[in-house]
C-alpha cells in the first residue's frame, strides 16, 4: 500500500501459476509459448533487511513448484517526484543480486531450455573472438552463444548445450561430422579440444569410429541430437 504495486506476493504467485498454466507449453520455435517476467525494486517505503531474503524465499519457491519465468530484473528505486525513506545498502544488495542470479537464474535456464533443445531461426548479430552471438527475434529473446565463428545476419536453428546465469549456449542444429570444423567439433559437448583433435584424425567417420575415437560411451551417447554423418 506505501508503495502504490497493486499486488501482493500471494496474488503474484497466483498470476505465475496461471500464466505457467497455459504458456509453459513449448512452441514452434523451441521457447515456451508465454512466460511471465519479475521485477524486483530495493529501496521502496517498507523495506527491511528480512526483504532481501523473502525475495530469495519467493523465487526459490518458484522453483520448488517447477514454475518458470522468462527474465527477473533487479533494480533499485530512483526518486523523481519524492523521496525515499529507505537507503539500500550496496554490498547487501550486491550479494542478493548475486545469489538470485547464481541460485535462481542458471537453474531457471535449464529448466526453460534443457540441453538438446532446438531454437529455430536464431539471428545470428555480432562476433566476439571467436563466438558468435544471436538471438531469436521477439520479447525478451535469449542471447545464444555460438563457440565458433558463423556468418553474420543469417538465420540458423541451435541447439542448447549448456547455460550461463543469463544466457545459454548452442551450437548448430544436427551438423554433418564430417564436414565440421574443428571449432565445431570442439563446442560439442563434453568433447574439448583433445577429442576434437582426434575426432579429426578419424575422419571418414561413421558411429563405430566416432565412438572409438571419443573413448567415452556416456559422451558418445550424449551427440545424437547434435550431428548427423
Amino acid at each position: 500500500k506505501e508503495n502504490n504495486l497493486n499486488s501482493t506476493p500471494e496474488l503474484t504467485l497466483k498470476a505465475i501459476r496461471m500464466i505457467n498454466e497455459i504458456g509453459s507449453e513449448r512452441g514452434e520455435n523451441g521457447m515456451p509459448r508465454l512466460l511471465p517476467g519479475l521485477n524486483f525494486i530495493y529501496g521502496l517505503d517498507g523495506e527491511t533487511a528480512d526483504t532481501y531474503d523473502m525475495n530469495l524465499d519467493f523465487l526459490k519457491k518458484l522453483l520448488d513448484e517447477n514454475l518458470l519465468v522468462r527474465r527477473i530484473n533487479i533494480r533499485q528505486v530512483l526518486p523523481v517526484r519524492r523521496e525515499f525513506s529507505v537507503r539500500v545498502n550496496p554490498n547487501r544488495f550486491k550479494q542478493n543480486k548475486e545469489q538470485i542470479r547464481d541460485e535462481i537464474d542458471h537453474e531457471m535456464l535449464r529448466r526453460m531450455v534443457p540441453k538438446g533443445t532446438v531454437l529455430t531461426e536464431v539471428f545470428t548479430e555480432i562476433r566476439d573472438g571467436n563466438t558468435t552471438f544471436g538471438r531469436q527475434i521477439g520479447s525478451y529473446p535469449l542471447l545464444i552463444g555460438i563457440p565458433y565463428p558463423l556468418e553474420l545476419g543469417r538465420f540458423y536453428d541451435i541447439v542448447v548445450t549448456d547455460w550461463g546465469k543469463r544466457s545459454i549456449t548452442g551450437i548448430e542444429c544436427r551438423f554433418d561430422i564430417n564436414k565440421a570444423t574443428m571449432t565445431q567439433i570442439s563446442g560439442l559437448p563434453g568433447i574439448g579440444k583433445k577429442r576434437a583433435a582426434k575426432i579429426i584424425l578419424a575422419k571418414p567417420l561413421d558411429p563405430e569410429k566416432l565412438r572409438k575415437a571419443i573413448d567415452d560411451d556416456s559422451v558418445f551417447d550424449a551427440l545424437s541430437p547434435y550431428i548427423v554423418y
